[in-house]
């Protein structure tokens, strides 16, 4: 380089043909071959909205110099669609996606299309054992996932609202006041009477949470049919729909942050994560809701999960992003800037966690009343089926709450549909 620097190009190439072929003559010097640069590592990641993790992924891939990341956003119920066409047509895959419990049951069908992640690392010490469980196999041999955030559930609820209906506002005296779901109702039909506004904003939150507070079996593992805790949550949230207690207003939806804003429902049956969704779609409630206790026993949502599919030509790349984003500290930074709970319970204990207290929620001290229901959750091995299960049993909660169906025929539909799919595991 120095020669080709400072000499004309004409000398200098005619000194490099002379090296060359000088040092091709020579036995002893041989040419040294220089590799080419190593290209960066593009993975990528199918998220959902809301999920919190992109802020903590873009983070990753500036400090990993071999690393870029693609994100991917899908809606919910697109991400099993648009993973199975995928895997089908082996292109646009994912090196990493997000799955919640029912959705990672549903892909524990097809064991040959994921990485066994037992094949990279162990690292069960870090988790609750419960949600380890869960990203197994049934032998424990295989596992699918990397386990995530978890979801348990408190009442989020519009101090102005219970204060103008006359019932307790004060986070402490809520939760004394409402132990349970006859309590709670009782609550909500002063609420309406008073200030017309409902108790809950939809009646698959209310089932979910009713639902959860057991051992989150839908199928008996050996009988595969419906676990009698089904029916029960059904109709505690049919009967709230027909008391007037439910404003009918889905998730993650425009009507649902309209509602949020115009106080049509005053409390929230609130896993962790939904958080992030008040703070997006309701800004201008700050300070209006807090946090207390939900009703009966504690409650809570499984939460997500990192899988591997085989499409990845990347997996330990992959697997080194799973395992940076699931370690306490990381679990811990993303519960305190969208709400989603640790899975890793050495973070309960830490004054760093024990301090979180949200201006959103009047300062309530949110790792604390999670924490509650988090270390009393303990949740059987999923079934298969879940995901198609769980998805019928929204779709009629939905009907019903449209007035598109009675709440008995709605529920004989259901069953009828849960009777013919494939069981499976």
């Amino acid at each position: 380089m120095i020669l080709l620097k400072h000499l004309g190009w004409r000398v200098a190439l005619a000194l490099s043909v002379l090296s060359l072929a000088l040092y091709s003559c020579s036995p002893d010097i041989s040419l040294i071959r220089v590799a080419p640069p190593k290209q960066r590592a593009v993975l990528s990641v199918w998220l959902w909205p809301g999920s919190g993790l992109e802020t903590m992924i873009k983070q990753y891939a500036e400090e990993q110099s071999g690393v870029d990341v693609d994100i991917v956003i899908s809606q919910y119920d697109d991400v099993l669609p648009g993973l199975m066409s995928s895997l089908a047509t082996r292109s646009k895959a994912p090196d990493l996606v997000l799955l919640d419990a029912s959705q990672l049951g549903e892909m524990k069908r097809y064991r040959e299309q994921f990485y066994n992640l037992y094949d990279f690392g162990d690292e069960r010490t870090r988790f609750l054992e419960w949600k380890w469980r869960l990203a197994e196999n049934r032998d424990g041999a295989f596992l699918f996932a990397m386990p995530a955030d978890i979801g348990p559930v408190a009442l989020a609820y519009r101090r102005d609202l219970f204060e103008a209906a006359g019932l307790p506002a004060e986070r402490d005296a809520v939760s004394e006041a409402f132990p349970d779901w006859d309590a709670l109702e009782s609550a909500g039909l002063q609420l309406k009477e008073k200030t017309g506004a409902a108790l809950f904003d939809n009646m698959n939150n209310v089932f979910q949470s009713y639902f959860n507070q057991f051992d989150g079996q839908y199928l008996g593992s050996r009988t595969g049919r419906l676990s009698p805790r089904v029916k029960e949550a059904w109709d505690r949230a049919v009967r709230f729909q027909q008391l007037g207690l439910i404003a009918g207003l889905p998730s993650q939806t425009t009507e649902w942050a309209d509602g949020a804003v115009n106080g049509r429902f005053a409390a929230v049956l609130a896993p962790s994560w939904l958080h992030g969704m008040l703070k997006k779609n309701a800004p201008a409630t700050r300070g209006l809701w807090d946090l207390a206790k939900a009703p009966g026993l504690p409650s809570g949502w499984k939460g997500s999960f990192l899988a591997i599919p085989k499409t990845s030509g990347q997996p330990r790349e992959a697997y080194a992003l799973a395992s940076w984003l699931t370690t306490p500290q990381r679990q811990l930074a993303t519960f305190r800037s969208n709400g989603n709970f640790p899975s890793t319970p050495t973070v309960y204990s830490t004054r760093d966690f024990l301090d979180v207290r949200d201006p959103f929620f009047n300062d309530a001290p949110t790792g604390q009343i999670y924490a509650y229901a988090a270390l009393r959750l303990n949740y059987a091995y999923g079934h298969s089926a879940d995901s198609s299960v769980e998805s019928l049993l929204r779709e009629g909660l939905r009907r019903v709450e449209k007035g598109e169906a009675r709440p008995e025929q709605a529920w004989r539909d259901v069953e009828k549909r849960i009777q013919q799919i494939d069981k499976g595991e």
